[in-house]
């Protein structure tokens, strides 16, 4: 598929297609004054639901919730606005809503107890890298998923990603900051119920004040890694289908204080990173069970460094599942 312009905006959905749904992902960061924002739209019209998963720190402070809507084919839910200004250019990205201060159980965000503290943001992100369309990989490793049923399932989707600059307004309670820093963030839609014990690595990163874009991301199986990497700068994209990570000293929730991700050929690339803060959420329409550890890391590749997002995506044990009950399953 080529993307075009209107892959920018909201899907239609397609009729008879099972556990399709639509997601929007954007983790803006400056990690030198301890303030940014994540965001985590799911669409899901067989549920006829939309939740949004949101983080935003100012100075170190968190404040964050789970904000779930009716399912509108046109709209994002009422407190968040995403507007297109230049496609694959430019955007702006607006918050007005409240939820709770600090962590939940076990270290995450975005519980769904509610809460009365306001925070939000209003931010423009903007890019002079190529889009990088990883469709075509995750359609490899997907195939490469079906050919062993022992393995981690996934489903089949469309999916770009960017990196680039942001600037704007946060507000965490009482505290506000106006900020820049480098962004990362994925636009995908399609098949999506990540099952039987799921374990992927997701490591976009954005260096060189915002020249260079990367990620590589895998399944670990069978003692390797099924899957795709590839580096954007403002001359183009480079893809490889040999790449591996390793988190230190061990993967898992808020677990993982460095992580070392590898581009094989014809890149041959290494990204080094250091954790600063974990931001785990549950992704309970992706998976029963499933949760995503966002460690915001600041990272170097060759002599370019910037700020990266060192995901480690798995299933939830039943302790951890027992610790967080009311987390998991979805609320319609």
């Amino acid at each position: 598929m080529t993307l075009a312009a209107p892959d920018e905006q909201l899907h239609a959905v397609p009729a008879g297609a099972e556990h399709w749904q639509e997601n929007l992902f954007f983790i803006c960061w400056s990690p030198a004054i301890e303030t940014g924002l994540l965001c985590h739209v799911q669409r899901v019209p067989d549920l006829g639901v939309q939740a949004v998963q949101v983080a935003v720190a100012v100075g170190g402070a968190f404040a964050s919730a789970t904000i779930e809507a009716p399912f509108d084919a046109r709209a994002l839910i009422p407190e968040l606005t995403f507007e297109v200004v230049r496609p694959f250019h430019e955007w702006r990205l607006r918050l007005d809503a409240k939820g709770t201060a600090g962590r939940g159980p076990l270290g995450f965000f975005g519980v769904r107890d509610g809460g009365d503290v306001p925070f939000g943001f209003d931010v423009t992100l903007e890019s002079a890298l190529p889009v990088v369309d990883f469709a075509a990989g995750l359609a490899d490793i997907v195939a490469g998923m079906r050919g062993n049923s022992s393995f981690p399932q996934m489903g089949d989707q469309q999916h770009y990603e960017q990196g680039g600059t942001w600037a704007g307004r946060l507000s965490v309670g009482t505290r506000d900051a106006e900020a820049r820093g480098l962004f990362v963030r994925d636009h995908s839609w399609g098949a999506r119920h990540e099952q039987r014990g799921f374990k992927a690595f997701w490591t976009a990163s954005c260096l060189d004040e915002g020249r260079v874009f990367c990620n590589a991301i895998g399944i670990p199986t069978g003692g390797r890694a099924l899957g795709i990497g590839a580096v954007a700068t403002p001359d183009g994209v480079t893809f490889t289908s040999h790449v591996a990570a390793y988190f230190g000293p061990a993967p898992g929730i808020g677990a993982y204080n460095r992580t070392s991700v590898s581009y094989g050929p014809p890149l041959n690339q290494v990204l080094s990173a250091t954790t600063g803060v974990h931001v785990p959420i549950t992704l309970p329409h992706s998976g029963p069970r499933r949760y995503d550890n966002n460690a915001i890391s600041t990272v170097r590749m060759g002599t370019a460094t910037g700020f990266g997002v060192m995901e480690w995506a798995a299933v939830l044990s039943d302790a951890e599942a027992g610790a967080l009950e009311g987390q998991l399953e979805p609320s319609r």
